[in-house]
C-alpha cells in the first residue's frame, strides 16, 4: 500500500477574531508525487473561529466517590505494544537537524511528569515514532484533533534533511514509560503547508497524521482549537504536556506560563520544553474547554509555536474532517 502525503497552500488573508466570513477559501490537498501547484475553492463554513473538544469528557464532583478508580479502572485494552529497545530511548528529535533552535528549559527546570497518562487531557497527547523517508527514526509529539486526526509539526511529518515525507510515523497516546493503555497505530498519511515543505519556514511548521481508522481517536478523545485574537492572545495563560528527549523514553512531561510576545504567525513563550516536544499543543484551558492556540516546535528562551490564524485553523478543520 503505498504512502498518502499531501500539501496544502494557505490563504494569507489573517483574520484576528474568531469571527467567520460566509465564504472561506481553502486549498485542497495536493499529492506530493505531483507538481505542488495551489487548488483553490471556496467553502462555506458555518462553524465559529474555534473547535470544540469532543471526547473530553468529565466527572461530576460527588462527595465520596472514588474518582480515580473510575478514571483509570479496564484502560489496559488488549492490544499489541512497542517493545522499548535501546535504539528507542537514544532517538533524537525530528528537528535536530532541521534548524538551530532546539526547544528549551528556559531557567529553573519545574517541569512535571505525567504519571498514569490514562486521564484526559494527558491521553489525547501522543509520543510519535517517525520512520524517515531515509530510514533514520527520530521522534515527536503529537495530539489529537478528532477521531482519526493527529496534529504536530510540519518537521515531524516533512525533513527536509532525511528526504522528505516519512515511510510511516507510529503514534502511541497516553504513553506513560513502557506502558501503552491504548495500544499504538501507524499512520502513512501526512499533510503539511508549502511554507514548510517547499520553503522551510519557521512560520508554517505544522502538519497532521491521518490514522487508518478511528480506535484511538474514539477511546482518548481530541482537543479543540482556536483562531483567537492578538489582544487574547497576549499575557494568555498556556499549557504545554508533551514526550521530552532528556528524560525517559515515552514519559509526558507538563509546564506551563504566559504568553511573552505575539506576532502575526508565531507565540512565544518561557514554558519549559525540550527536543521531543516538538508539535506538541499549547493551549488554553477555560470553562472546562481546551483549546489548542498553537502547535510548539521552537527554543532559544523564549521557546515558540506556529500561530493558529484563521488560514491555519481552516487547514486544521479540513484535515479533521478526513479523519471523520
Amino acid at each position: 500500500m503505498s504512502n498518502h502525503k499531501s500539501v496544502s497552500s494557505e490563504n494569507e488573508n489573517i483574520l484576528s477574531n474568531s469571527e467567520v466570513s460566509d465564504s472561506t477559501q481553502l486549498d485542497a490537498a495536493i499529492s506530493s508525487e505531483s507538481e505542488v501547484q495551489p487548488n483553490e475553492s471556496d467553502t462555506d463554513l458555518a462553524e465559529k473561529g474555534f473547535e470544540g473538544m469532543i471526547g473530553g469528557e468529565s466527572l461530576e464532583k460527588v462527595a465520596g466517590f472514588d474518582e480515580s478508580r473510575a478514571l483509570y479502572e479496564g484502560l489496559e485494552f488488549e492490544t499489541e505494544e512497542i517493545v522499548i529497545t535501546e535504539e528507542l530511548q537514544t532517538l533524537p528529535d525530528a528537528g535536530l537537524e532541521e534548524f538551530q533552535q532546539p526547544e528549551s528549559v528556559c531557567g529553573s527546570d519545574d517541569r512535571i511528569r505525567i504519571s498514569p497518562a490514562t486521564a484526559y487531557p494527558w491521553r489525547a497527547i501522543c509520543q510519535l515514532i517517525i520512520t524517515m523517508a531515509n530510514g533514520s527514526q527520530s521522534r515527536c509529539t503529537g495530539w489529537f484533533i478528532g477521531p482519526r486526526t493527529v496534529m504536530t509539526a510540519g518537521h515531524c511529518v516533512y525533513s527536509h534533511t532525511a528526504g522528505g515525507w516519512p515511510q510511516k510515523i507510529t503514534v502511541i497516546p497516553g504513553m506513560d514509560a513502557a506502558r501503552q493503555p491504548f495500544g499504538f497505530q501507524v499512520g502513512t498519511s501526512f499533510r503539511s503547508v508549502l511554507g514548510w515543505t517547499r520553503d522551510k519556514n519557521w512560520e508554517y511548521d505544522y502538519g497532521a497524521i491521518i490514522l487508518p481508522d478511528n480506535t484511538l481517536g474514539n477511546r482518548v478523545g481530541w482537543f479543540g482549537f482556536a483562531d483567537l485574537s492578538t489582544s487574547s492572545l497576549s499575557n494568555l495563560l498556556i499549557n504545554n504536556s508533551g514526550y521530552p528527549a532528556d528524560k525517559p523514553f515515552g514519559t509526558q512531561w507538563f509546564n506551563a506560563g504566559r504568553i511573552s510576545r505575539v506576532t502575526d504567525r508565531k507565540l512565544f513563550y518561557m514554558v519549559d520544553t525540550y527536543g521531543g516536544q516538538s508539535g506538541s499543543s499549547i493551549w488554553r484551558f477555560r470553562d472546562g474547554q481546551r483549546h489548542a492556540v498553537g502547535i510548539h516546535g521552537y527554543g532559544g528562551c523564549p521557546n515558540s509555536a506556529v500561530r493558529i490564524i484563521r488560514p491555519v485553523f481552516d487547514n486544521m478543520l479540513a484535515w479533521k474532517r478526513l479523519g471523520l
